[in-house]
């Protein structure tokens, strides 16, 4: 069973909807009702259905065939959800074919290594129309690595604590990220450990630029305060 597999069935519970997340898509246009948008990593749908409300049309796109069953229930007649790689979005869709591309919940850094992260950049930027923005939040890695952060805040409230640990291997640039889900109703732990890749800011950069985004800013939160050395979360808009 998959990570996000196993815990479909308590995911908004964890992460519930992010009214900053749909503030900041929002603020990054002058307008959204003529735009499309691909919301990359859609999980359960929550953000891609309000996305709904706001764009023309909504393309949300997952891996885990149980997530997309429970977004599927949030009916809107210009949202589809379909499951699809996310390093196949040139071949299924086109070019030019959406003005926003929205990949946020550290989506990004599931994929092994720089030459699929540059090669998803590359199709994000055919994929996009003229004057489109690519819109991404990860963690900021060069805190967890150089700073040897062992995990994030534990996730906890009346129904789950979500526990959240980092294994670092500098000599691999890797990190497992090693998580214990309690569901405090029936005492339940569901344990998960899944290799990610810690890019780091350079290289983002570098990474983007080469794909022939032009402009960058990264941003500490969804609210557009600059970053610091010690921020957790990392929001990027390129265009």
């Amino acid at each position: 069973m998959s990570f996000y597999e196993s815990i479909a069935d308590y995911y908004e519970k964890i992460f519930p909807l992010n009214k900053a997340q749909l503030d900041f898509v929002k603020n990054s246009f002058e307008e959204t009702s003529s735009l499309s948008a691909l919301d990359i990593g859609c999980g359960i749908g929550s953000l891609s259905f309000e996305l709904s409300k706001l764009f023309r049309e909504v393309t949300a796109i997952d891996l885990d065939a149980s997530m997309l069953e429970k977004a599927k229930k949030k009916h809107g007649k210009n949202i589809h959800f379909q499951k699809l790689n996310m390093l196949g979005i040139e071949k299924e869709f086109g070019r030019e074919a959406f003005d926003a591309i929205l990949c946020f919940g550290n989506t990004l850094v599931h994929l092994d290594g720089s030459d699929e992260i540059f090669d998803f950049f590359k199709q994000s930027k055919r994929v996009l129309k003229k004057n489109g923005k690519l819109l991404f939040q990860i963690i900021q890695y060069d805190r967890i690595i150089d700073q040897n952060i062992k995990g994030l805040p534990t996730i906890e409230n009346n129904e789950i604590k979500f526990v959240r640990n980092y294994q670092i291997y500098p000599d691999q640039n890797a990190l497992d990220f090693k998580t214990t889900l309690t569901v405090k109703e029936t005492g339940k732990m569901i344990e998960n450990n899944i290799r990610l890749y810690p890019v780091s800011n350079f290289e983002l950069i570098k990474l983007l630029n080469e794909a022939g985004f032009t402009e960058i800013f990264f941003y500490k939160n969804f609210k557009r305060e600059v970053i610091s050395v010690d921020s957790i979360p990392l929001v990027v808009e390129a265009y």
